[in-house]
């Protein structure tokens, strides 16, 4: 671990050369889509994108529950019908430690100049958040990989498929769902209302339709797909036509763009996301907050700044979300 001593920092160090008007701290300016923005509807927690979860436990288990069958019509003075609920796939959230530090000597701390900007908690705490938010939208890196490939900081619904996928199964053991395009679609005025209409069929664990990808929606797009995506769902008539259709997008779907799923952060330029966030089970789970601390060593005095904290980000079920990697390849897992 490299230690920040007074060479480090040349000419911020106190009375070493003449001082600067003004010292940028890139810190302060890096790229965060914070967790808490990504909001459809301002102020209405029904529509963040990821759910808020606290917990004291070293790990925590999610399970859906199926509803019953329809009524079955019943000849008088004949039993009532009977049936039985089932239990879902379990997803099981396990809680991973971040951590970092920065050492810095006791002679660069006592010489140092433009204390403000050079902060260590400060930054630290920057970098925090700033994790917390990529590996909450990294999850959608990681959309269209098998399990067994996904790092261990994302909990995964326990049908052991993709997040996104073409054949997720039934506890009922009924015919395997799909919530992924097959063919990578591009992103699209036909292909988006191809997404839709596919969310709005998905079914439960026991066949029946759910309400799902009927109110506020979430596209969710790399910066490269964010002006089509803007494009598509914006405006009160439709762009690029000449007969003054009108766009039922509008009002529909909020574009979300994030540089978190870009190619440049282990994303990709193409794929695209439609989310219905009523129903939709993503989670951004907290074990411990972010906590600072510091201590100094008792020979060389140089003082070490930590910060650290314990979460996990996951999904409990695949319904309520609709993926393409829009690639226009073949995709079947």
């Amino acid at each position: 671990m490299a230690i920040e001593s007074r060479a480090t920092w040349g000419d911020l160090v106190k009375g070493v050369s003449a001082k600067f008007a003004q010292v940028f701290n890139q810190s302060k300016d890096s790229y965060s889509l914070a967790l808490k923005d990504v909001v459809a509807t301002p102020g209405n927690k029904q529509t963040t994108l990821f759910k808020g979860m606290s917990s004291t436990a070293s790990k925590e288990r999610i399970v859906n529950k199926s509803g019953v069958g329809y009524l079955s019509i019943t000849p008088e003075g004949q039993a009532y019908n009977k049936d039985s609920r089932l239990p879902g796939y379990i997803t099981p959230f396990v809680f991973q430690k971040y951590t970092n530090s920065v050492t810095v000597t006791e002679e660069n701390l006592s010489d140092r100049d433009y204390s403000e900007a050079l902060g260590e908690f400060a930054d630290l705490s920057i970098a925090g958040m700033e994790t917390q938010d990529k590996t909450a939208f990294g999850l959608f890196n990681y959309g269209f990989t098998a399990q067994a490939s996904v790092p261990v900081n994302y909990s995964q619904y326990g049908d052991a498929k993709p997040m996104f996928s073409v054949g997720h199964p039934r506890k009922d053991g009924g015919t395997a769902q799909s919530n992924a395009s097959a063919t990578g679609i591009t992103l699209t005025e036909p292909n988006f209302e191809t997404a839709r209409i596919a969310m709005q069929g998905q079914l439960d664990d026991r066949g029946k339709p759910m309400r799902v990808g009927t109110g506020k929606l979430i596209l969710l797009v790399p910066p490269e797909l964010e002006k089509t995506a803007v494009i598509i769902t914006k405006g009160e008539k439709r762009s690029g036509t000449a007969n003054n259709d009108v766009n039922i997008y509008d009002g529909i779907a909020t574009v979300v763009s994030s540089q978190w799923i870009s190619s440049a952060h282990g994303g990709s330029a193409t794929a695209w996301f439609l989310i219905d966030p009523r129903v939709a089970k993503l989670y951004h789970w907290v074990r411990e907050g972010l906590s600072t601390s510091r201590a100094i060593d008792n020979n060389t005095k140089d003082v070490t700044f930590y910060i650290k904290g314990r979460w996990t980000d996951g999904y409990g079920d695949w319904r309520g979300m609709w993926g393409s990697a829009g690639d226009s390849a073949a995709y079947a897992l």
